[in-house]
């Protein structure tokens, strides 16, 4: 029996490891294809480093913001605090 469960041990580390190469894989690709895109844009709009920089924070920022949103909608998620944040400045 043992032999066995050892086996089917063996097998199910195979396939994980298998499905992490490929999601592994997977992702770098998509990962390239979008690098080389944004490439393109960038070229065509000859856009200065700064501009760009801040055009890619403001990209982080709303995809950030997005899954944050996502998290929060869902019922029952946990609240940190319902009280408005205090401003820093007055």
């Amino acid at each position: 029996m043992k032999r066995r469960e050892d086996k089917k041990g063996k097998i199910a580390e195979e396939l994980i490891t298998r499905f992490e190469e490929e999601w592994e894989e997977k992702k770098k690709q998509q990962a390239e294809e979008l690098h080389n895109d944004l490439v393109d844009v960038l070229l065509r709009h000859k856009a200065d480093v700064y501009t760009t920089l801040y055009v890619l924070e403001m990209l982080k920022y709303e995809t950030l913001k997005t899954h944050y949103d996502a998290i929060m909608a869902k019922e029952g998620a946990i609240r940190l605090s319902d009280k408005e944040p205090t401003p820093i400045t007055q």
